[in-house]
């Protein structure tokens, strides 16, 4: 009870986590954003769905590049393999990203493998809120970089109906519908999305399916309840491992492997009770679970990778790296396993006295997760976990018990408000090694991390002209070692921690024009890498030095008559280590951060008809990055070291959609000048996505 008071008389709230949808008057969805921006003391951007109209993505990654600060690093061309940073952090496996789908965790495992590996469905999302600034400490764990909720479509109010139906070069297909009936009591929603999309390389493809009910109700005396259930496939034929430089040269679409694949599989359910209690007093709890198994199958797991032995066939020596000799020789998989449950409540209070007026929020939340992964090292190319001859080269346990108790409370006086908060985490891990490089060894250790997060924030203005300023602390929890050695002292990792601090204006003239401007210093230390960037053991993580980011991020919208224009521009002035990275990485300190590049640009300019014609067309450009912390521009013939060099892609979107008509068509070309990059060296050298077409349509009750 002491420690919720004193959070209560440190507290405030930059918004309500619950956000009343406009898409429809009956259903209330999760959201990190409130309805208005006035008292939000940070950067924050909304993608709605009328912009999803306008640009008629292929992917998300279409739309996540409307988002300034966002560095997308694409591994497939589904868009579900997506490595997202923000601010120039670690992009690898949207790591060090906050995701949430209607305010629940999305990651997998989101305190001990926060790596994602899928993303939902556009077709059934409603809008993106993306949020930066002090207000993410009511938010977790990650909360350095930024946040990014996906916000599911609401059951409707009447009788829904629709689907559609696109096709696209190089067989690309997708089929989604949609159905539900809803009344001013509840509804009920189903959607279904079957993509079958080609590879970025020859021999890849990837089917993505899911099929997501959700449920909402009404209740007498305040009550209202809504309930979400998903189940998501995945199955691709996917290469993990790049090439070098001479093959990339000869075939940057090539591929050695044809027999890796990758299998995913998440069952999720969400349940969310709102309770208003009073007039200006609400209750909202949610329950969440996720049980997420991803396998992955490859021969390699880099350019210049051995892969697995196998004397029968003759896959030794120099064949094992040959890969043009890759059907002789074994491969590797990766099955892993994730579940997690939470509940987390929030009570928003509103209140006033004189001149003032506040809301405050407080909240805490239970979450348990647990993580099993394994390697086997099987003999052919398609062997799996009990083929003849595979062995089980690793099994890993890790457990995590994370308590967290957050508050936040704004008080408002005329245009100034004054936002204060504090978020404490209670994190214990448990990580229990069965099994090491073939070795069963059982050896167990323990974690405990306690992190303090205090935040605060002013902003001063209207919904037409708003300043604002903020400051708080950030973490991002530790990862825990994959195997344990019995042999070694154990090291323990601490959290890497950040102070940010962001200045900035933002503003809006009605629907004709919206804009924002914001600069940010970002101080991290405690930096999380592997053990073999500074000479540690394969499997590890250690702590290792400390980064500044530095820049200024710009976006907005202008409309004149039936045209628009949109804009969204990153310069990251700085993103440098402030230090050593170890003893294996002396010199590194005043480099730039590696997949941190100075500039990106996302601008298109479109406009519509009154024949119900609509049209995008759209530049994105991301200047040169390093792809190594030694900010090697010498290219090894690995692949897996030298620049990234810029690259500037161009999109084109059409619809039709006729008056007083219940369908529309649609086209869209993504890289239309079919523009050859490299969009990646951390396994050796990736393609980026060549140029594909879509067509379609899409009716509607």
């Amino acid at each position: 009870m002491p420690l919720v008071l004193l959070m209560a008389a440190a507290a405030l709230t930059s918004g309500d986590i619950v956000v009343h949808s406009d898409v429809s008057p009956l259903i209330t969805v999760s959201g990190i954003l409130p309805a208005s921006l006035g008292d939000v003391a940070g950067s924050a951007q909304i993608i709605g769905a009328a912009d999803f109209d306008r640009m008629q993505p292929i992917t998300l990654k279409d739309v996540l590049r409307r988002a300034p600060g966002l560095q997308l690093i694409e591994e497939d061309a589904l868009g579900q393999k997506l490595n997202v940073s923000v601010r120039g952090l670690n992009a690898r496996r949207s790591g060090r990203t906050l995701l949430l789908e209607d305010g629940a965790p999305l990651q997998p495992a989101p305190y001990a493998d926060p790596s994602a590996h899928h993303y939902p469905p556009l077709d059934r999302l409603a809008r993106i809120e993306f949020r930066k600034g002090s207000g993410q400490i009511l938010f977790g764990p990650q909360s350095i970089g930024g946040m990014i909720n996906f916000i599911t479509a609401p059951v409707p109010h009447g009788l829904l109906l629709s689907g559609s139906a696109t096709t696209g070069g190089r067989s690309f297909a997708r089929v989604q519908l949609a159905a539900g009936l809803g009344s001013d009591s509840g509804g009920v929603r189903l959607d279904l999305v079957d993509t079958n999309s080609p590879g970025i390389r020859d021999a890849h493809r990837s089917r993505v399916g899911e099929i997501a009910f959700k449920a909402h109700a009404t209740f007498g005396f305040g009550h209202e309840l809504t309930l979400k259930a998903a189940y998501l496939a995945e199955r691709s034929r996917l290469t993990e491992s790049g090439l070098n430089e001479v093959r990339f040269a000869t075939d940057a679409y090539a591929n050695p492997f044809s027999n890796d694949d990758f299998v995913l599989d998440r069952r999720s359910g969400h349940i969310v009770h709102e309770w208003q209690l009073a007039r200006s007093t609400s209750l909202a709890t949610q329950v969440y679970y996720a049980d997420t198994f991803r396998a992955s199958y490859r021969q390699t797991d880099t350019s210049a990778d051995e892969m697995t032995a196998n004397p029968e066939t003759g896959c030794v020596g120099a064949a094992r790296t040959a890969y043009d000799t890759a059907a002789l020789c074994g491969n590797k998989m990766r099955p892993r396993r994730f579940r997690f449950w939470g509940i987390e409540p929030r009570l928003d209070f509103g209140y006033a006295f004189g001149g003032f007026s506040g809301a405050l929020q407080l909240g805490a939340r239970l979450h348990l997760e647990t993580s099993r992964r394994q390697r086997f090292n099987g003999l052919t190319p398609s062997a799996r976990e009990t083929s003849p001859g595979t062995l089980l080269r690793d099994d890993n346990i890790i457990a995590t018990d994370a308590v967290a108790l957050h508050a936040q409370n704004v008080l408002r006086h005329g245009r100034l408000s004054l936002s204060t908060g504090l978020r404490i985490e209670d994190i214990v891990t448990r990580n229990r090694a069965v099994v090491a490089n073939f070795i069963p060894i059982d050896v167990a250790a323990r974690s405990r991390q306690r992190i303090t997060m205090p935040g605060a924030g002013v902003t001063w203005g209207s919904d037409a002209l708003t300043f604002f300023i903020g400051i708080h602390r950030g973490f991002a929890p530790t990862r825990p070692d994959r195997d344990v050695d019995p042999l070694r002292i154990a090291s323990p990792v601490r959290p890497e921690r950040s102070t940010e601090i962001e200045l900035g204006l933002r503003g809006k003239s009605g629907d004709s024009m919206s804009f924002e401007a914001t600069v940010f210093n970002m101080a991290v230390g405690d930096l999380i890498v592997e053990g073999p960037l500074v000479g540690g053991r394969s499997g590890s993580f250690v702590n290792a030095g400390s980064a500044r980011h530095r820049g200024l991020e710009l976006s907005g919208r202008a409309a004149f008559g039936r045209a628009y224009a949109t804009v969204a521009y990153n310069w990251l002035a700085e993103a440098k280590f402030t230090s050593d990275v170890g003893d294996a990485a002396v010199g590194v300190r005043g480099n730039r951060i590696p997949y941190a590049p100075e500039h990106m640009i996302n601008f298109g300019v479109g406009g519509t008809t009154r024949f119900g014609v609509s049209g995008e067309i759209g530049l994105n450009y991301v200047s040169r990055q390093f792809a190594n912390a030694d900010n090697r521009t010498m290219i090894n013939p690995d692949g897996q070291s030298g620049p990234v060099p810029a690259r500037t892609l161009a999109r084109v979107a059409l619809r039709y959609a006729p008056p007083n008509v219940h369908w529309h068509i649609y086209a869209t070309v993504e890289n239309a000048f079919d523009n050859r990059f490299i969009s990646s060296r951390v396994d050796g050298l990736f393609a980026g996505q060549r140029r594909q077409w879509i067509a379609g349509i899409r009716l509607n009750t």
